[in-house]
């Protein structure tokens, strides 16, 4: 009979964390464009920036010092190339670089004197190419380009020498690009599936934060108390907050990991219930890594400072720009305690891949361990460090009623009013 009346006392306060949980959310004017305005305007934003998927016609100078035919073929085959445009022939170096400082291009190709010359000769023939690296994009671009023109022309040259033997007019051995998955081969389709999930975690733990920051300042104004707080016990003061954050993360992961991709023809090759089953964690996990790390949230201006900075920093552990296994054993580790690292990297092998949930068992798991581990955590930190500040502040404004306004202004350098 004891368990029982336990049990129902513990739904009770689960269902009453929930419900101030979402009255709050809905009340605090930050939290609400944290929850679902960064997430409606974030992604579009994003995906507009990249939209065009991959630079074409990048303005490219050329300087021929062996003005023989096969170097002119081999520049006019490089401007018949979708991501390269040929502007001008410059006289010399000196010129293609002065015109590379004002901008009139972004790259200069160099033909040595006896191109032709070493070719036919059998020697090793150069082409030198020089990138402005003020964008990594346009340097990919113009050096595909140039890689593709010098196999082709390589192979042709090849297939010439050799068709008498082989009665062959193609190449001995023919190469060929296939996208798989990132069919576009652009920027935005490898880059913009992992932004999108890690967008909804950062957007969360912001609205936590600022949750969290809330709360202390109503209890610096009602001397250590908090008229919100329905005096629930730890675990389910806990789960009712990330209950809460679940549900309300429903429609904007929908909206972001699934709408946002249809509009801007990103990869679509998962399986919707093998993605909805993956993100279930995810969202619990960063719910309460986000009521973990509050801990450092003193007000809600300080959320800013400790989260912010963090997003640059998610989104390199993921490895999307440097492969995981070729970081140090630390920021392994760290990237490993991050939940939108397995997030991310499954939810771009489902879409860009066609990966399913079994495939990404590993994954799976071990963002249920993220939820485990983090539930520990968030209990600990309530436990042992938040309800023992609370009690610190009632008894200080106990014995002085303006005590903790007056070292709030201490702290923060203001006048007393």
């Amino acid at each position: 009979m004891k368990f029982r009346h336990n049990i129902m006392i513990f739904f009770a306060d689960l269902y009453r964390v929930w419900r101030r949980e979402l009255r709050l959310v809905f009340r605090d004017e930050g939290v609400v464009i944290f929850f679902f305005v960064l997430c409606a305007a974030y992604p579009i934003l994003y995906s507009l920036i990249y939209n065009t998927e991959a630079a074409h016609d990048i303005a490219v100078v050329v300087v021929d010092n062996d003005r023989s035919a096969m170097s002119r073929q081999f520049a006019r085959d490089i401007d018949a190339t979708s991501e390269v445009a040929i502007v001008q022939y410059a006289a010399d170096m000196q010129e293609a670089r002065t015109m590379m400082m004002e901008k009139l291009c972004y790259g200069v190709v160099l033909f040595p004197a006896g191109f032709e010359r070493d070719i036919i000769s059998g020697a090793q023939g150069h082409v030198s190419l020089y990138c402005d690296m003020g964008a990594l994009m346009r340097y990919k671009q113009m050096l595909m380009a140039l890689t593709a023109v010098q196999m082709k022309t390589g192979n042709g040259m090849m297939a010439d020498k050799i068709k008498v033997f082989t009665n062959s007019e193609g190449a001995v051995i023919e190469s060929k690009q296939v996208a798989i998955g990132n069919t576009a081969m652009g920027l935005a389709s490898a880059l913009l599936p992992c932004v999108l999930v890690l967008i909804l975690q950062q957007s969360m733990l912001l609205g936590i934060g600022m949750l969290r920051g809330g709360g202390r300042e109503r209890r610096l104004k009602n001397r250590g108390y908090d008229p919100m707080d329905v005096g629930a016990a730890v675990v389910p003061t806990i789960l009712g907050r990330a209950i809460c954050h679940w549900m309300l993360y429903l429609i904007p992961t929908i909206y972001v990991l699934y709408f946002v991709p249809v509009m801007f023809d990103f990869p679509l090759n998962g399986n919707i219930m093998d993605i909805a089953v993956m993100v279930i964690p995810f969202l619990l996990a960063s719910s309460l890594m986000g009521q973990t790390i509050s801990v450092f949230v003193n007000d809600r201006e300080s959320v800013f400072i400790t989260v912010v900075f963090t997003s640059l920093i998610f989104v390199f552990l993921t490895g999307i720009s440097w492969p995981r296994h070729a970081m140090s054993p630390f920021w392994t580790m760290v990237g490993n305690a991050i939940p939108s690292t397995w997030a991310c990297n499954a939810y771009v092998m489902m879409q860009t891949g066609g990966s399913t949930l079994e495939q990404l068992k590993e994954s799976h798991i071990l963002l249920w361990a993220h939820v485990a581990i983090y539930f520990v955590l968030a209990c600990l930190v309530e436990k042992l460090l938040f309800r023992p500040r609370y009690r610190r502040m009632q008894q200080y404004a106990k014995d002085d009623p303006d005590a903790l306004l007056r070292e709030e202004y201490r702290r923060n350098a203001v006048d007393e009013l």
